[in-house]
């Protein structure tokens, strides 16, 4: 069984801000202008998970999926690891 302990919580918590930061990135990347050679769609990352076609319409006309929401998210998660990692550290 998975054991939620301060190196797993840890390892989570580390998915969830390269997540992040990969998006933030990619989001920063794709709306820079010259002298930077950009796309639309910049490095694909955000474009994969909000923009494309093929996403159900619950998904794509939903205001609880986007960008700004994903990184809500992601925090939400980060925090709980950290607050479960808080409480559940032994006092020596």
């Amino acid at each position: 069984m998975f054991q939620l302990d301060y190196k797993n919580l840890s390892l989570i918590q580390v998915v969830f801000i390269l997540a992040t930061a990969l998006s933030v990135f990619d989001m920063g990347y794709s709306n820079n202008t010259e002298p930077f050679i950009t796309t639309d769609k910049g490095l694909w990352f955000n474009h994969v998970l909000f923009h494309l076609d093929q996403l159900p319409d619950f998904v794509k006309n939903s205001a609880f999926w986007g960008e700004f929401q994903f990184w809500g998210y992601c925090f939400a998660i980060v925090a709980i690891c950290q607050l479960l990692k808080a409480i559940t550290i032994d006092k020596q």
